[in-house]
């Protein structure tokens, strides 16, 4: 697994090191020989005119527009490979991903250079061949550095990959690249506000508006970056200046349910996520709007009624061939329960039905199973069955060593820094826990490992960071509300 690591940092610090700098002619000047744009591939005047207006869709973020352009360009022109490949990595229905991830292969003969090594790199990772999948980034990168939507394209995979400092130096290269190109100043901001610079992102974001000021989605990322900074009154101002903009931006309306369930107000949030749910335009969509309103039981403590909501989108999703997020029911049901022995069954539940011939790529399907099993390996630790979690931590390990995604090793530091510290190891614990910062439980357990090792000021900044955290995750609902009234009963105590 190390050696497997490394391959992947190197590989990654390469691409660092090699797009940082622009590429230079003699002179030190901007080679503008240079392609500015990327390269598209097909016989069709018509379905060239589709893909781009595509492109254009989705950098307003319409995604669903932008993959019925997409679509019928692909129907226009059946060896239009780009086409193929932007469906495998945007769609979120996973028989059309992997579907057209084999169109892509099938077509990728008929493309230029510069597409057959966007195919190399998104067919790679959706297959979860990590090392081949930046190689091949890495060489479209460092041969086509003035491509703006090359680099777009990699810092929304880094971003999924939560490499969210690399993939700021992408959209920002993007950005400069062409000024007027909007979606990398969004996905920028959003960088950013994940790393903490709330200022910055503030500020991507306000340009990011500006540039765009008839659309719906910039509003809908100021209401997000709002809300991430706990800021909810500027957050639904947003979110409903989006929605007067584009009433159907559904987005935003889930927006509003987050926000309120964030705000404790769940019967608000229901009410926003019933509204959105009717405003879906796929079951992806509404399965995932569903997943969050289930999970406004739990925040109540509710949880007969949350055990009955999940239990329903399981068997709608197994219905509809959706196994990662029937998996995901099934895990997130698991999160909140009181009784260890009902956990370990939901996850055994949730966990055989990857194991299921559900229609997902191998990425989403390894993925999924780290998820498993970091939360295998939480309870076990939580109910001192310490055998349990060796097993299930053992197992993670396998996986983590076989794929190399941003997901599954953060979930496997995650439960190992668990492990650690529950063995009283807390500084190697620490280093673990550091790098899964972005979930309550490993924050909540850094705390711990931070105050065991006598380190005050990081543990009480910790601390900080844990009472403030507003992502609507199934985690902070059941970690973050606690935590604050257990730290307000302390410090009324003291």
């Amino acid at each position: 697994m190390k050696a497997l690591r490394l391959q992947l940092f190197l590989a990654l610090a390469t691409f660092c090191g090699v797009y940082a700098q622009p590429l230079l002619n003699s002179s030190n000047a901007l080679d503008t020989r240079q392609p500015s744009s990327m390269e598209i591939t097909t016989s069709s005047a018509e379905a060239r005119t589709r893909f781009e207006h595509g492109l254009a869709q989705m950098d307003t973020l319409h995604r669903e527009a932008a993959l019925q352009e997409w679509r019928d360009a692909a129907r226009v022109d059946p060896k239009f490979a780009l086409a193929h490949i932007f469906l495998a990595m945007f769609s979120r229905d996973p028989k059309e991903q992997v579907k057209e991830r084999e169109r892509a292969l099938a077509t990728r003969k008929f493309a230029g250079k510069e597409e057959r090594l966007i195919i190399d790199w998104i067919a790679n990772s959706n297959q979860s061949r990590w090392v081949p999948a930046i190689q091949a980034m890495n060489e479209a990168l460092h041969e086509y550095p003035r491509d703006k939507y090359l680099a777009w394209l990699g810092g929304l995979w880094l971003t999924s990959q939560r490499q969210s400092e690399r993939a700021i130096l992408l959209f920002e290269r993007a950005a400069s690249l062409e000024p007027h190109f909007a979606d990398p100043l969004n996905q920028a901001a959003y960088c950013y506000a994940r790393l903490g610079n709330f200022e910055k992102a503030s500020a991507d974001m306000q340009h990011y508006a500006e540039l765009l000021p008839t659309e719906a989605n910039p509003q809908d990322s100021l209401a997000e970056i709002s809300r991430m900074a706990g800021k909810f009154d500027e957050a639904l101002a947003h979110y409903h200046e989006s929605l007067r903009i584009d009433p159907q931006f559904v987005e935003s309306q889930m927006g509003l349910g987050d926000t309120y369930a964030l705000m404790q107000e769940e019967d608000k949030a229901r009410e926003e996520y019933a509204h959105a749910m009717k405003k879906a335009v796929t079951r992806v969509q509404a399965t995932t709007i569903a997943l969050q309103s289930a999970s406004t039981y739990a925040r109540e403590h509710d949880f007969a009624n949350a055990d009955a909501a999940f239990q329903e989108i399981a068997k709608q999703a197994h219905k509809n061939d959706l196994g990662a997020l029937e998996a995901e029911a099934w895990r997130m049901m698991s999160v909140y329960q009181k009784d260890n022995s009902r956990a370990m069954e939901l996850l055994a539940k949730s966990e055989s039905v990857i194991h299921e011939p559900h229609t997902m790529s191998a990425a989403a399907r390894e993925q999924e199973l780290a998820l498993i099993l970091r939360t295998r390996v939480g309870r076990a630790v939580h109910d001192g069955s310490m055998s349990d979690a060796d097993a299930a931590l053992k197992r993670l390990e396998a996986v983590a060593a076989a794929n190399s995604s941003g997901l599954v090793q953060f979930s496997f530091n995650g439960a190992q820094g668990s492990v650690l510290l529950a063995q009283g190891q807390y500084a190697e614990a620490i280093g673990r826990l550091e790098d899964d910062d972005r979930n309550p439980f490993s924050i909540q357990r850094l705390i711990i490992a931070y105050q065991k090792t006598g380190a005050a000021d990081k543990a009480e900044k910790m601390a900080h960071r844990l009472a403030n955290f507003y992502e609507p995750t199934i985690e902070q609902a059941v970690v973050v509300p606690e935590f604050r009234k257990t730290s307000a009963a302390m410090k009324d105590s003291n």
